[in-house]
């Protein structure tokens, strides 16, 4: 990620208020682009093209959000070793591979979101009148493809043409949008899905074309991929509880207070999830800031140390350490501090945002709750990847089981005591625990990181 700073800073430094914007936009969709694409569309769709979507909006809304959900729920944790591998194979110069990489595990996740899209929708009926067959091809298609724009993802920081991505995502989304209006007025919610699906898979092809001018793959290779999963299995874990995590409480919640959409295996709690979704969008401007601050304030530091480590004196060394020490320790008090007052001032508009843009049906003290655990469920993931800069794997695994463990156990506790009021406090507490464990591990073991380094090379 830190080369994606390297070009944003270098378009920011032109000055100018459409640097900024475009260093924004640009940002924007390398850290969250799915997830924007999503929150934003259907909140489009469901203003402005309502009446295509047909009287069966539940089905439509339902499949868009589990496909995204379970697409990281099931394939999240492989995201991890698939980018720790095409990261070694790109440093190595093997642009080939990579892109023959790309091919091959594109294939993989394409037949295995096929079954699963198969079995899914055998629990899936549409009513009469919204084109059940259609639904169903359309439910499959949107898995593959969301799927596929998780893995794309990783390869939009290696070939820095953010102007050109962004308009690729604004015009997948500008198809999507019309192509529900279009399908569904001549074939119901069936027919919206289709249209919704097509955009994504203009995304989709959109990006492999423009990854394969960089990385052409020259066949299809998985040996060396299975023997990563192998080497980097606490990575692979790590992934996996990451993202059980991130969705535990959404699940248990639907699960216990959720209304069942009659015909399918969806569950709707709207009280919860609109919150939730919004809030998770404040996370945004910190990762922004992330990828242009304070990643490069550590990567600079940490470079200059690993590189002193076969050139420099004892003395040297230390110094170059405690250099690189006192990075993360600004680094995370900076980000602590800008993504802090964002999360402030949002708590403090959630009324005039429940107003203007639900008509007062929101649920503000939920938000509120659930913008905190953002907050803290932000500071996990930067010490996550300080973590995993360092290769410190079993640590980030055990502060991401800490996350999944405390979210889970306690949204059981709240589903228990059938206690309204306590949504969100779950992920709130588990964000702020595995937050304190990953930072306690980060601090004591950086301080003997040279010496762990030389046991590495041992072994």
């Amino acid at each position: 990620m830190a080369g994606i700073g390297f070009e944003l800073q270098r378009v920011l430094r032109k000055g100018g208020i459409g640097s900024f914007f475009k260093v924004v936009l640009a940002g924007s969709i390398v850290v969250a682009g799915p997830w924007i694409l999503t929150i934003l569309g259907i909140f489009f769709i469901g203003r402005y093209a309502e009446v295509a979507v047909g009287v069966y909006r539940n089905f439509f809304t339902g499949a868009i959000v589990y496909c995204y959900a379970f697409s990281l729920i099931i394939f999240g944790g492989t995201h991890y070793i698939f980018t720790r591998y095409v990261a070694d194979l790109i440093y190595m110069d093997r642009n080939n591979e990579a892109g023959s990489a790309l091919l091959s595990f594109s294939l993989l996740v394409t037949f295995l979101a096929v079954i699963i899209g198969i079995i899914a929708v055998r629990w899936v009926d549409l009513p009469e009148g919204g084109n059940n067959y259609i639904y169903k091809v359309s439910f499959i298609l949107l898995f593959v493809f969301v799927n596929l724009i998780w893995l794309l993802m990783i390869f939009i920081s290696l070939i820095k043409q953010f102007m050109a991505i962004f308009i690729l995502y604004l015009v997948g989304m500008v198809i999507s949008f019309l192509g529900v209006r279009f399908f569904g007025y001549l074939y119901k919610t069936g027919g919206a899905l289709l249209g919704y699906a097509v955009g994504q898979g203009f995304i989709v092809i959109s990006l492999f074309v423009l990854v394969s001018f960089h990385y052409r793959p020259h066949g299809i290779e998985f040996k060396d991929l299975f023997r990563y999963v192998l080497k980097y299995k606490f990575l692979l874990f790590t992934g996996v509880l990451y993202y059980w995590g991130m969705w535990a409480d959404k699940i248990v919640f639907k699960v216990a207070f959720g209304k069942v959409v009659p015909g399918s295996f969806f569950q709707i709690f709207d009280y919860y999830d609109i919150p939730v979704y919004i809030a998770n969008l404040t996370i945004i401007p910190g990762m922004i800031y992330y990828i242009i601050v304070t990643e490069i304030i550590f990567y600079i530091k940490l470079k200059e140390f690993l590189k002193g480590l076969h050139e420099n004196t004892y003395d040297t060394i230390q110094k170059k350490k405690y250099d690189m020490i006192k990075s993360i320790r600004y680094g995370l008090r900076e980000q602590a501090i800008f993504q802090g007052m964002f999360t402030i001032v949002i708590w403090l508009l959630a009324k005039g945002i429940s107003v203007e843009f639900f008509g007062g049906h929101f649920a503000v003290g939920v938000f509120r709750v659930v913008l905190i655990g953002v907050f803290f469920h932000f500071m996990l993931l930067t010490l996550i990847i300080y973590l995993f800069y360092l290769e410190y794997y079993i640590y980030a695994f055990i502060s991401s089981l800490v996350f999944f463990g405390v979210n889970f156990g306690f949204s059981l506790v709240i589903v228990f005591n059938r206690s309204l009021p306590m949504l969100g406090y779950s992920y709130l507490l588990g964000g702020f625990l595995a937050s304190v464990t990953a930072l306690g591990f980060l601090l004591y073991s950086v301080r003997y990181v040279e010496r762990d380094l030389y046991a590495r090379q041992i072994s």
